[in-house]
């Protein structure tokens, strides 16, 4: 482990774009979250400390948790949890399982950092570029599908980003491009 600070973001699918139900007894969803928790671990183990999660439903909520795991089995102050929060009513239509994650989450952050007052075209992908801006490493599950986590991935490739991509199936096409780095951190 270098002795620079380095920080992490996470980016990916809400449930309605996964290819399994995000629920706690679907062996697929146990699978991506352990996969998620060692990739936190070993992100902290390459001296990531400072984590930026921007608040969905699905891959972000589920990628807070294993940051607030981290942070309790390390027993570390160096470890951070910052929310970027697009804009204040974020969650207002969250079903009742992701409000009262993303509650206890928002809760238990280090620091909550608020894009926008209100909604705009455009305020999630300026939260993401903000994320992406403020971070070494992109952790994300990316299968190819259109949205807000592909283009959240070519700004981070246009930045220089490494990215850590945990879907099973392999390293995406879009990612094969020979000037962009695919790292794996020892999961």
């Amino acid at each position: 482990m270098s002795g620079e600070i380095k920080s992490c973001c996470f980016t990916g699918y809400r449930p309605s774009k996964f290819p399994f139900p995000m629920d706690d007894a679907e062996p697929e969803f146990k699978k991506l979250e352990n996969k998620l928790i060692d990739a936190v671990f070993a992100a902290a183990d390459e001296g990531c400390y400072t984590f930026y999660c921007g608040m969905a439903m699905g891959f972000d909520l589920i990628a807070a948790r294993a940051v607030l795991m981290l942070r309790e089995v390390y027993k570390k102050a160096s470890i951070s949890l910052v929310c970027a929060i697009p804009f204040v009513d974020q969650a207002e239509k969250f079903d009742d399982k992701w409000h009262k994650m993303y509650n206890e989450i928002i809760s238990l952050a280090d620091n909550v950092i608020l894009i926008s007052d209100n909604y705009f075209n455009g305020v999630y992908q300026k939260r993401n570029e903000f994320m992406v801006d403020n971070s070494d490493y992109v952790i994300t599950w990316y299968n190819g599908l259109s949205g807000g986590t592909k283009n959240t991935l070519k700004y981070a490739k246009r930045k220089g980003k490494k990215i850590v991509n945990l879907f099973e199936d392999g390293v995406h096409e879009y990612f094969a491009e020979p000037d962009y780095e695919i790292i794996a951190l020892d999961i």
